[in-house]
């Protein structure tokens, strides 16, 4: 299977049967022999058809005498991938789209419709340009333009002002950026520094974040030696961030009760110099598996993993044991477009009960803390429902509990803003996925 056939072959499987595009695309690739570069192709496509889905619609019900949700299925995703390649990749020469794309028609059983799929795509090649360039600066326009639901952008408007809405729109499309977290446990900082340049693979380190590196690219991590692979792990900036806020000290006792896949988990046992204990919990069996398969590897012994339910009350000999509580809940995940593009076209009524659910952990999770002890919450989305809201409902009803000023000066200062106890980090301010933090120290 090449490329292209990979793309549309995942494209329709996520439609048909819904699932994230990443675990679909890995899936099928498992068992493709297929080249690196064609895979990263795939990837590409899937992907930036993913994001650019309401784009390409716009351009292809302009053009087409068919309307897109009419269009035999397998050809609405040909076209879909042969429209992004004509206005979204710049190396791919028009007729090779094109050609390509005729030719899947008979790949995937439509061949009768090799000449709309031509024409469709020769049209698009001439006119895209002038389509995308009379669109309006209205709601519908920026919905089209950027490829995010209306809804989204009015919620954003009304929470985060016009400026900070250009900014979010500006970045929702991007690439985010390769982070990792060296090991400290396993190597040091220095040496794994050492190794990067021995491979020739460029690398910067994040101020005011210890142990921090963005790379060039994570695939050229792969080419390391073996025996390096548990010397770093990838870890987007805000969840780093989001770490060093805690202030986890050594020896301390520490609770992350929303774990999976573990890498905070594994970042404040850093902090902590692998003394004390962590428990790590999770709500399911196998990714609790998978976390103790990673510690393990990793050479963390200061952490122990646990399954339980987080909304649950905790076993009595809990309560009130812990220095510090980790609460990253689950959430909407707008933050993290940028890598689960199909996020962007959920609604705001998909995301009703979350609130009330991650309240509902925050609260169990504020059972676990000791007097004069931290508790902390977080989420990766953009929706002051599931963060500001959850943070002020929390307080409320839990007086023995007063905001906790972050020491994480450096975002602030990055959103021009005076230290506080919370904070959202926006893409195109902190160069992070979109986060929220709040902290909260226990009075009594």
């Amino acid at each position: 299977m090449n490329a292209r056939n990979a793309a549309v072959a995942a494209l329709l499987k996520i439609q048909e049967q819904g699932g994230y595009s990443n675990i679909v695309l890995d899936e099928m690739l498992e068992h493709a022999a297929m080249a690196d570069a064609d895979r990263a192709f795939a990837s590409r496509l899937l992907y930036g058809v993913t994001e650019r889905r309401l784009t390409l619609d716009y351009l292809l019900n302009s053009t087409s005498t068919t309307p897109v949700k009419q269009m035999d299925a397998a050809v609405r995703e040909i076209l879909r991938v042969g429209t992004y390649q004509l206005v979204y990749m710049d190396k791919v020469p028009p007729f090779a789209a094109i050609n390509e794309a005729v030719g899947q028609t008979r790949t995937f059983g439509c061949g009768r419709l090799s000449g709309f799929v031509n024409g469709v795509l020769r049209q698009i090649q001439r006119g895209y340009g002038k389509l995308l360039s009379d669109l309006l600066n209205t709601d519908k326009g920026l919905e089209i333009r950027y490829s995010i639901p209306r809804a989204w952008i009015r919620a954003w408007r009304n929470t985060y002002g016009e400026e900070l809405l250009q900014g979010v729109l500006d970045s929702i499309n991007d690439a985010p950026p390769a982070y990792i977290r060296v090991n400290t446990c396993a190597t040091t900082t220095e040496d794994f520094c050492h190794r990067l340049d021995e491979a020739g693979i460029a690398y910067t380190s994040v101020p005011d974040l210890p142990n921090a590196l963005c790379v060039a690219s994570g695939a050229v991590l792969h080419t390391l030696p073996s025996e390096v692979a548990t010397h770093y792990y990838f870890q987007d900036l805000a969840s780093q961030w989001c770490c060093l806020a805690l202030g986890a000290q050594p020896g301390e006792r520490i609770a992350d009760v929303c774990a999976a896949p573990g890498g905070k988990t594994m970042t404040v046992a850093q902090y902590m110099q692998n003394t004390g204990t962590v428990i790590a919990g999770d709500l399911h069996d196998h990714k609790c598996r998978a976390m103790t398969d990673r510690v393990k590897n990793y050479g963390f012994t200061c952490i122990s993993v646990r399954q339980r339910d987080a909304s649950q009350p905790p076993a009595a000999d809990e309560i009130g044991a812990y220095d510090r509580v980790v609460c990253d809940v689950p959430c909407s995940g707008l933050g993290v477009i940028r890598r689960k593009p199909e996020i962007r076209y959920k609604s705001p009524e998909d995301f009703a009960d979350l609130p009330a659910l991650q309240l509902e952990i925050l609260q169990q999770a504020a059972e676990l803390v000791k007097t004069g002890g931290v508790l902390q919450y977080s989420t990766c989305t953009l929706r002051p429902e599931e963060n500001e809201a959850v943070a002020v409902a929390f307080l409320e009803r839990n007086p023995n509990f007063e905001p906790r000023l972050l020491p994480l000066a450096t975002c602030f200062e990055q959103s021009g803003l005076p230290v506080s106890h919370q904070i959202t980090l926006f893409p195109h301010i902190h160069g992070s996925d979109g986060f929220y933090i709040v902290g909260f120290t226990k009075k009594t």
